[in-house]
């Protein structure tokens, strides 16, 4: 005879088993994922789905490792990144984003900014200055707290200016109006885990209009590091901003960040032809463990047979511009993977650009690996 409370559990068993092919799980819900990073100005949004969640999305893009997925406008921006508030209208429609391992020609998660700025015009009292070229000392007394651990880079706050802020004998901003202030990354070269901060002002507001402005602080009152891996400015301190002229090359920079772009399109579309393009005819490539490449023509042999030895795909992350009159560095890092989506190879580069007949070109190139040649064997490199 069976047992009873056997037959009875096999019963519930084959019931349970029946139930989930007529009603199965349902799966797991989208996720809304607001994300800021000082670097990527006005922050993204990313709908996580399926097992995406926002915490293994902030992971992916804090890892200097991650390669084959792309979020946030195809970012290339490693570490810094921060999980933030969805409170814009701008977030309420996000693009769906399917994880990919390859890299396409179209945009897969469209930027959604996170963060409003304001509009930069000249206000009345000061048509005769220009705030950008004033170099002057400001004491501000923050409205609210400042802290690194909670709020993200790039968040903006608000302090009270104390004195008048002068340019000779015009009144620039008087005493009391509302200087903007944010915390910005001074370790664009370390993968998020050891970012250290310092605090900007960056426009003063005066009647209806806000006037942009570049100063650092150098101190503030009592025992509070303005600078450093942890910074807390407590409600009601007084901080000091020393402003100085700003870069007047800023306008010149999105020529060489879409330069960059168009080398990293042409790499992964293995189009040798339109790499060396973007190399003057004199350029020198200075590849590790290998002798020196000259010229143009050299440059697009030796991509070509690269090319031919398997699917490389790679991601550029720059992470410094500076021009010099005729002469502009872009320094940065870099990953390639295989087709298959595996991390062959990370590390950093410097290249030297110069302009003919008004396009920025690459003169010098060099490059090397930030993995010991032993583990690129490993990875069949």
């Amino acid at each position: 005879m069976k047992n009873p409370i056997n037959y009875l559990k096999s019963c519930a068993a084959v019931a349970a088993i029946a139930l989930a092919a007529v009603f199965p799980r349902a799966a797991a819900a989208d996720e809304n994922c607001c994300l800021n990073n000082f670097r990527f100005a006005g922050g993204c949004m990313v709908v996580a789905r399926g097992s995406e969640t926002c915490s293994s999305v902030l992971a992916y893009l804090n890892s200097f490792d991650s390669v084959g997925k792309y979020y946030c406008d195809n970012t290339t921006v490693r570490g810094g990144w921060t999980v933030t508030e969805c409170n814009d209208p701008a977030n309420t429609q996000p693009q769906y984003y399917t994880p990919q391992t390859t890299v396409g020609t179209e945009k897969i998660q469209q930027n959604q900014p996170s963060m409003k700025t304001s509009p930069q015009q000249t206000a009345p009292a000061a048509r005769d200055a220009n705030l950008m070229q004033v170099s002057a000392p400001l004491q501000v007394q923050f409205d609210s707290t400042l802290d690194s651990s909670s709020q993200g880079a790039g968040q903006m706050v608000t302090g009270t200016l104390q004195q008048d802020l002068m340019d000779g004998d015009t009144v620039i901003a008087p005493a009391g109006s509302k200087v903007q202030a944010q915390i910005v990354p001074t370790s664009f070269w370390s993968n998020g885990s050891g970012d250290a901060y310092e605090i900007q002002a960056t426009g003063i507001q005066v009647g209806d209009s806000v006037i942009p402005i570049h100063g650092t602080a150098t101190q503030a009152q009592g025992e509070i590091a303005t600078s450093g891996a942890h910074v807390t400015v407590p409600q009601g301190s007084m901080v000091s901003f020393e402003t100085a002229p700003a870069d007047q090359t800023e306008d010149l920079k999105p020529a060489l960040t879409a330069g960059v772009s168009r080398w990293m399109e042409a790499f992964n579309g293995h189009n040798a032809k339109a790499v060396a393009e973007l190399y003057t005819q004199d350029a020198v490539f200075l590849p590790p463990n290998e002798p020196a490449v000259f010229g143009r023509d050299a440059i697009a042999a030796t991509h070509a047979q690269l090319f031919a030895t398997g699917d490389y795909k790679i991601d550029i992350e720059p992470l410094e511009t500076v021009i010099d009159g005729q002469l502009a560095y872009v320094a940065g890092r870099y990953r390639m993977w295989t087709d298959d989506g595996t991390l062959v190879d990370r590390g950093k580069y410097i290249e030297i650009w110069r302009p003919v007949n008004g396009e920025w070109l690459i003169s010098r190139d060099i490059y090397n690996s930030s993995i010991p040649p032993a583990a690129r064997d490993d990875h069949g490199d």
